[in-house]
């Protein structure tokens, strides 16, 4: 059966991690509100990833999705994501034996690894299936016959999703399915969509069913410390989001709005950077008070001076932490450097070409 692909609020080439703008995502988060159906609480706004992902664990007891969800909305492949994927896990130290919970960031990271990086990839022209086992030094095999459902959910080349009604030959842009899948939302029997389990174009032979988790947490080292890629990616994201407020924020005060609504869009752009930037304590101290109080001077601005001060408030709080953060940046694109050398070399060794 031929799987459809749809496209829905990503281009081309644009990567659902760490968000090329933060005001373009949190209008995606009200679009994509709109599109299923969800209510505020029922998804989660990530700066590590570029699409809101709905909250599996926010399904009412006894029900198969959320109340208002929309049966269009259905082939969308967030609203199907596995049970392991499904809630933030608990992790546990093997030597001490502490326990503690994922973060929301951690399972954002871990959900857009297994959307992006699960599919096979073409190189030299042929399909290769990513083991991402870097402490086994596996990082790749060739692609088979059994990989026949191995299919990216997004695919970032062309910006489109996996349609998951269509694996199970569904469509809605016919009626009689969305019935269908209205039906079975409200608890009738559909075997067809019963069945339907993203595992099967997630799950690779020969690869860790918990990559991803490892991936999360995997360590690289630095000069004087050593840090975990989800804590990379929040200095980077950090890092993007204060460039892109802080360049936003001077604009306005060159226009020529008048003094409540620059007020207003100040208060906007603080209220976003309170939502977004997740640096750690060492890059931004107290970061959540000094944005509080940018917001409330911006907001109750009466005046052209005083909408001025807080945009140069908010610029002054932006620019110490993308100027710190930056450093996130880097270390993200070193380990890019790295995985795609690795990535490379073995391809060569596997393939009995000179390995560089």
């Amino acid at each position: 059966m031929e799987h459809r692909r749809r496209t829905f609020d990503a281009g081309p080439g644009a990567g659902l991690l760490l968000p090329s703008s933060a005001i373009e995502t949190v209008a995606r988060l009200h679009r994509w509100q709109a599109f299923a159906g969800l209510a505020d609480g029922e998804v989660l706004l990530s700066p590590l990833s570029a699409s809101p992902l709905p909250l599996p664990w926010t399904v009412p007891a006894g029900r198969r999705r959320w109340t208002t969800v929309r049966p269009e909305a259905m082939w969308h492949p967030l609203l199907w994501l596995p049970e392991r994927l499904s809630t933030p896990r608990v992790l546990r130290d093997p030597v001490t034996g502490e326990t503690w919970g994922e973060t929301y960031d951690e399972w954002a990271l871990r959900v857009v690894l297994e959307l992006t990086e699960a599919g096979p990839v073409t190189l030299d022209g042929q399909e290769w299936v990513l083991l991402h086992d870097p402490a086994h030094d596996r990082f790749v095999r060739p692609a088979g016959p059994e990989d026949h459902d191995l299919v990216p959910l997004f695919d970032v080349t062309t910006g489109t999703w996996l349609d998951v009604l269509s694996t199970v030959g569904l469509d809605v842009d016919d009626r009689a399915d969305v019935a269908r899948v209205e039906a079975w939302l409200a608890g009738g029997d559909d075997a067809a969509l019963d069945a339907v389990d993203l595992d099967r174009h997630l799950h690779a032979e020969g690869r860790d069913p918990a990559w991803s988790l490892d991936r999360v947490h995997r360590p690289l080292a630095g000069p004087g410390e050593s840090r975990t890629y989800v804590e990379d990616l929040r200095d980077a994201s950090s890092a993007l989001v204060a460039r892109e407020l802080g360049e936003r924020a001077a604009r306005l005060g060159r226009g020529r709005a008048t003094a409540r609504e620059l007020g207003r869009q100040v208060g906007t752009l603080a209220r976003i950077a309170s939502t977004l930037l997740s640096p750690r304590e060492l890059v931004a101290e107290d970061l959540g008070l000094a944005l509080s109080l940018v917001t409330a001077s911006a907001e109750r601005a009466t005046t052209r001076r005083a909408a001025l001060d807080a945009v140069a408030d908010l610029r002054m709080v932006l620019g110490p932490v993308a100027q710190a953060a930056a450093v996130g940046l880097d270390r993200v694109a070193l380990r890019s450097e790295i995985e795609t050398a690795q990535v490379h070399r073995q391809v060569a060794a596997l393939s009995g070409r000179p390995v560089a």
